[in-house]
């Protein structure tokens, strides 16, 4: 859960950021971006539960965690030209996988848990996502400003000459475009890493 609260809070920040400033959306566009991918959560956590019940936990847990990195993956290479249907196919992917995470991982937090334990447990599983969260969205924050300044910083100087004004518009979009490229990849290798603890996790149980 700490790996998958920075994930989550990766695509929540990234998705509705990006469509805002690179992409040149109005906000109300960038939040129906993000239901894309967040309406397809329910979806994939009602599939999560129905496969817990019925197959090893393993299975439904690893199969989440590699539909959310192809999803992040696959919007890592989007491009200012990025439109449906493709856009939702990838977000709804991500979406799909997240969903299916969330049985795998409470069954595995709540099933070895002693009955006068299992709110502790309940607590720790939500405490670990939000601290994943936190760090997320610090790790991108500060490393995502530092990286944008370092690529716009031979932008010349700001001045009335139209010729020169756009091309430090370009220079910062392609340098934003580039920064929320690395915020995908980096949820997607995120996943994949959170395959090992979801292995151990499911022998657990």
């Amino acid at each position: 859960h700490l790996l998958i609260g920075a994930m989550l809070i990766i695509g929540m920040v990234t998705i509705p950021l990006m469509a805002n400033t690179v992409l040149g959306t109005d906000p109300l566009e960038g939040g129906l971006r993000l239901l894309r991918m967040t309406i397809a959560i329910p979806v994939g956590a009602v599939l999560g539960g129905i496969l817990t019940q019925r197959i090893e936990i393993r299975l439904p847990a690893a199969a989440g965690l590699i539909l959310t990195a192809a999803g992040f993956y696959m919007m890592s290479r989007w491009d200012l030209a990025i439109a449906d249907p493709t856009m939702t196919i990838h977000l709804a992917i991500a979406g799909f996988g997240f969903g299916l995470l969330i049985s795998p991982v409470t069954t595995a937090a709540m099933t070895p848990a002693m009955e006068g334990d299992r709110g502790a447990a309940s607590s720790l599983t939500t405490v670990s996502r939000m601290l994943g969260m936190t760090f997320g969205l610090a790790a991108i924050t500060a490393w995502g400003t530092d990286h944008f300044n370092t690529l716009v910083a031979d932008a010349p100087a700001f001045t009335s000459d139209p010729a020169i004004q756009a091309e430090i518009s370009r220079l910062a979009s392609d340098a934003g475009l580039e920064v929320f490229q690395a915020f995908f990849m980096a949820a997607a290798v995120i996943s994949l890493l959170a395959l090992i603890p979801a292995w151990i996790m499911a022998r657990a149980d």
